[in-house]
């Protein structure tokens, strides 16, 4: 059974949390039915896209978007923020399919 992303990324936070590294997950996927709540997210700044977590590895924001080892798809959106992240100095923008790519990046990022 392939993990779900949702399980990938609690793995990879308790990973963090372990590695007592700096981080926040981007609450971009909040699901509600209230459209009241829909506008005040839109009106507030919420655009869809950008990577799912936000972790500081030495001097660098590093910001990646957790996917499923087997059926993960990235969206237009996503592309989008990803390169136009990776514009910008001190900050890099990864796709990781599942935990292990991502614990196996943030070391290689970390020596």
């Amino acid at each position: 059974m392939i993990p779900t992303e949702h399980e990938e990324q609690c793995a990879l936070v308790q990973y963090l949390e372990l590695k007592k590294l700096k981080f926040t997950s981007i609450p971009n996927s909040t699901y509600t039915k209230s459209w009241k709540q829909k506008a005040k997210n839109k009106a507030e700044g919420l655009r869809p896209g950008l990577p799912d977590l936000l972790v500081i590895v030495k001097d660098h924001l590093v910001f990646i978007e957790m996917k499923r080892v087997k059926g993960g798809r990235v969206s237009e959106h996503q592309e989008t923020w990803i390169a136009a992240l990776n514009d910008c100095k001190s900050v890099q923008a990864f796709v990781c399919y599942g935990a292990d790519e991502a614990m196996n990046l943030i070391e290689r990022l970390n020596k």
